[in-house]
């Protein structure tokens, strides 16, 4: 609602935006840029003229797929040879050795995958074998009765996905082999597990996963994110994609004019690509699909390719190399037919290409009263010199879902154009109105707007048009409920990206507020809907409107102008000199968003100043730790007060937070999330704590409760924070016996002790661990040390790892509160015995690859760092230097848009 009581309708998210409401089984032509929330017109080529083969396509679809590893070696089946061979360390091919097979095994693999856990796996005899690049784990085979792999792909946290093409049927084989060797007899008096491998390789069905009867599935692919995409062939129709929500497979969309597509690969997230055949051979360029786009009909859904073009220069026969990555790699043909000779990554190489058209219809927008005036629609959107934003506007008070414009039966739709590409030279357009640019980014007083990028006059920002009929004697339109249909258009290589709309009702008319009847309008049913020129005192009410804009923006921010104390709301340009109210001093170069947090929670942190909880407080949002109102504070605990650690719940999400203000009289609780310190990166220790441990090295009795230095208990204090759990027995402190309690001590000594205890209330010591957020050491130990009490030292010191309960339980439960630490190959000069490194490979597929590596050239790039569009320009790589003793035998470019 703005400041004259019009109510407000916001469309601003992909739901909102309908897509999807469409009918015809058609792509609406249209997409969501989630990451930036943005409407734009689809990505995508017209259908690929193709002369698909489908005795190559099988051909490819059926042999291994080839793996890569990250260092760029990788291995491949040469069925010639019948062996398994890796390259890419030196030139030529080593043999690779397959994991042990059942003996009687004499068949060809049926797909390879090499995962993320740096283990190759092989799908052979209706089994996966197992074997680990690293040799951390002996080989294995695993198998399930009924389920025969014949496609893999490596799975995101380590394992493979495998299909059964014959049954249509998905499994997930996950865990690893333990390892056999150091381990000590049994105890026959001691429990053991009767599996001792606590993860131990298992091949487990998806039960709901399965292909419908009639497809194919010839190819599987999973991102790194964990998506699981399935490619299908279908007689006599085009390709599908299927994929894996909910534990079922769904059909997502068919190829349009693709039927035999053999390698599937996630681009990211969000695309797939795929290869497909022309002529006995493979295409020169890769098809790349958005996997989330939106269709009016998901069962007849038919998807174009996405608008870039990925060339596939040099491509060798097979599929895309079957590892885990965001950027899928081929290989590229060499001197023999059988041997390929490098990998590529699959780049983009050409501007995109976009739909030239795409429509949704929005609505209905109730006003809940008939004869509605709708009065304007505000629109944040980025126009580019050749796209166009048409809105079609239709009201009534009937409630009936109209027509799209242009379809036969339609009721009148009035057009309101934005951009100059909207304005075609027809008839139909001469009379609508144009949208007019505003050089705010919202017509909401200090609201910053939805598009995010910087306002430019008639191409960026906010664009508004008074809603109207146009070509009628009276240009209102009246109706209880509104309808828009958006028409986005371009020019192939432009789109309209639109962020935000909205629509305001009924109408604020200074005519009709503000001057005598004379002026007001007097026609009315029939005669108001007739064609022809505007009568005057609609002219005059629109023309008022031209005022009546820019005065209600304005009346709006003098009503609204206590929001510039606010720092949740105040623009950033005003964040300083709100920040000088309260004496907060800006950090240089610091972000503007963290002097917002700072501001929204300096009420609660003066009152925590110079406490634990203030320095917490302080470190907290240093790190990126951000303010959340409301929430629910664990009902199973005692209220946590100010300053504490707590767990809090927003919706189905459970987070640890540190506590400002508790749930009570004054509002609902406020927090602090998302910074190191709840995320376990910083740990604040008082001195005085560490007390009781003290004293257990110095010998002291811990058996008497009324002890001080116990802390008012009496369990065994000979615990150190971290990853090494120390317990001893009374009868073993043979450590600075001279300090017990019970042995005889001189003055001298008992000062010392007592000194030391002393000097232990007054420190605190602030435990790092280096992450991106707490790389700046120095700053962090300067603000904890401004935070500070003076009388208190503060120390800063670097944690080597996490602070966690125990890295093994003694009851066999894995206790790592944080994801596990990866394993390192023992390196010299950095490793410790006992502490997590072992001695392994090197992870590669090529086994020359064992040993040091030799140091990687130098690339540099020199040319213009800018030029005008359609200008020549020269890239020289002159300055590329080898390693020592080897020299630059050639330059590699690729275009990386």
């Amino acid at each position: 609602m703005d400041v004259n009581g019009l109510r407000c309708w916001q469309v601003a998210d992909a739901t909102a935006f309908g897509l999807g409401a469409a009918t015809g089984g058609e792509p609406v032509n249209l997409a969501w840029r989630a990451e930036l929330r943005q409407l734009r017109l689809a990505r995508q080529q017209t259908p690929p003229p193709l002369a698909e083969n489908r005795d190559y396509a099988q051909a490819q679809a059926a042999r291994p797929s080839p793996a890569a590893d990250r260092g760029g070696s990788f291995a491949w089946w040469n069925a010639t040879a019948g062996a398994l061979l890796a390259g890419g360390f030196l030139p030529g091919s080593t043999p690779l050795a397959l994991p042990p097979d059942v003996p009687a095994a004499a068949t060809s693999p049926s797909d390879i995958a090499f995962g993320d856990d740096e283990i190759l796996y092989v799908a052979r005899d209706n089994a996966i074998l197992m074997t680990d690049r690293r040799a951390r784990f002996p080989d294995a085979r695993v198998a399930l009765s009924g389920f025969s792999p014949r496609r893999l792909c490596p799975a995101s946290g380590g394992g493979v996905w495998a299909l059964d093409c014959a049954a249509g049927t998905l499994a997930r084989l996950e865990g690893v082999p333990l390892r056999d060797t150091g381990y000590t007899a049994d105890d026959p008096l001691a429990f053991r597990p009767d599996e001792p491998n606590p993860a131990p390789p298992r091949l487990r069905l998806v039960r709901g996963a399965r292909l419908p009867a009639g497809t194919q599935g010839v190819a599987i692919a999973a991102s790194v994110g964990g998506r699981v995409a399935v490619l299908v062939w279908i007689d006599g129709q085009d390709a599908e994609i299927h994929t894996l929500d909910a534990f079922r497979l769904q059909r997502r969309f068919s190829l349009l004019g693709v039927r035999f597509p053999y390698g599937l690969a996630w681009l990211d997230e969000d695309r797939l690509a795929v290869l497909v055949s022309d002529g006995a051979g493979p295409a020169v360029n890769a098809l790349v699909y958005d996997s989330d786009q939106v269709f009016a009909d998901a069962g007849t859904a038919a998807a174009l390719p996405d608008g870039d073009v990925y060339p596939l220069p040099g491509v060798w026969d097979g599929t895309f190399c079957n590892t885990l990555g965001e950027v899928p790699r081929y290989p590229v043909a060499g001197d023999r037919r059988d041997t390929p000779a490098s990998l590529r990554a699959l780049r983009a190489v050409s501007r995109a290409t976009y739909a030239r058209a795409g429509s949704v219809r929005l609505g209905p927008f109730d006003s809940g009263a008939a004869g509605t005036v709708w009065h304007r629609v505000q629109i944040e959107a980025a126009l580019p010199e050749h796209a166009g934003l048409r809105v079609w506007a239709h009201a009534d008070d009937t409630g009936a879902t109209p027509p799209k414009p242009g379809a036969e039966g339609a009721p009148d739709w009035w057009p309101h154009l934005a951009g100059a590409a909207a304005l075609p030279a027809d008839a139909d357009f001469a009379d609508a109105p144009d949208a007019a640019w505003c050089d705010t980014p919202s017509e909401m007083a200090f609201n910053p707007g939805l598009l995010g990028c910087t306002p430019r006059a008639g191409r960026s920002g906010r664009f508004t048009v008074l809603l109207q009929r146009a070509g009628r004697r009276v240009r209102r339109l009246e109706g209880r409920w509104l309808y828009l249909t958006l028409e986005l258009l371009g020019d192939s290589q432009a789109t309209p990206e639109i962020a935000a709309l909205r629509i305001y009702a009924a109408r604020f008319s200074y005519r009709d507020r503000y001057l005598p009847a004379l002026y007001h309008e007097r026609l009315s049913g029939p005669d108001m809907d007739q064609a022809g020129a505007a009568t005057p005192p609609d002219f005059l009410e629109r023309f008022l409107s031209i005022f009546e804009a820019p005065l209600t923006e304005l009346e709006g921010k003098v009503a609204d102008s206590w929001l510039l104390t606010d720092p949740a709301a105040t623009p950033e340009a005003a964040l300083p000199w709100l920040a000088s109210w309260i004496g907060v001093e800006p950090e240089d170069g610091a972000a503007r968003a963290w002097l917002r947090q700072r501001l929204r929670a300096a009420p609660h942190t003066a009152r925590l100043h110079g406490t634990l909880g203030g320095l917490l407080a302080t470190l907290e949002l240093a790190t990126g730790g951000v303010v959340v109102e409301g929430g629910v504070l664990d009902p199973y605990q005692p209220a946590p007060r100010p300053g504490e650690r707590a767990l809090a719940s927003t919706g189905d999400i459970d987070v640890d937070v540190l506590v400002l203000r508790g749930a009570g009289a004054d509002g609902p609780p406020v927090v602090l999330a998302g910074g190191a310190v709840t995320r376990g990166e910083i740990v604040v220790v008082e001195g005085f704590r560490l007390r009781r441990t003290f004293a257990t090295i110095l010998g002291a009795d811990l058996s008497d409760s009324d002890d001080p230095l116990t802390l008012g208990a009496s369990v065994s204090g000979n615990s150190f924070v971290g990853d090494t759990l120390v317990l001893g027995a009374t009868e073993q402190r043979e450590v600075a016996a001279l300090f017990a309690a019970d042995m005889p001590q001189s003055s001298a000594d008992s000062q010392a002790v007592a000194a030391f205890f002393a000097a232990l209330a007054h420190t605190v010591l602030v435990l790092v661990r280096r992450s991106p957020r707490t790389r700046d050491i120095a700053r962090l130990g300067a603000l904890a040390d401004a935070e500070s009490p003076a009388h208190v030292q503060t120390r800063t010191a670097i944690a080597s790892r996490p602070l966690i309960v125990g890295a093994a339980s003694l009851v066999g439960v894995d206790t790592f509160l944080a994801p596990s630490p990866p394993v390192h190959a023992a390196r010299i000069g950095h490793t410790h015995i006992g502490e997590g490194d072992r001695v392994m490979g090197s992870g590669r597929l090529d086994p020359r690859a064992d040993g040091p590596a030799g140091a990687p050239p130098l690339a540099v790039a020199d040319g213009p760092a800018a030029l005008l569009q359609g200008t020549g320009f020269l890239l020289s790589s002159a300055r590329s230097q080898a390693a020592r003793g080897r020299t630059v035998a050639r330059s590699i470019w690729t275009w990386l848009q």
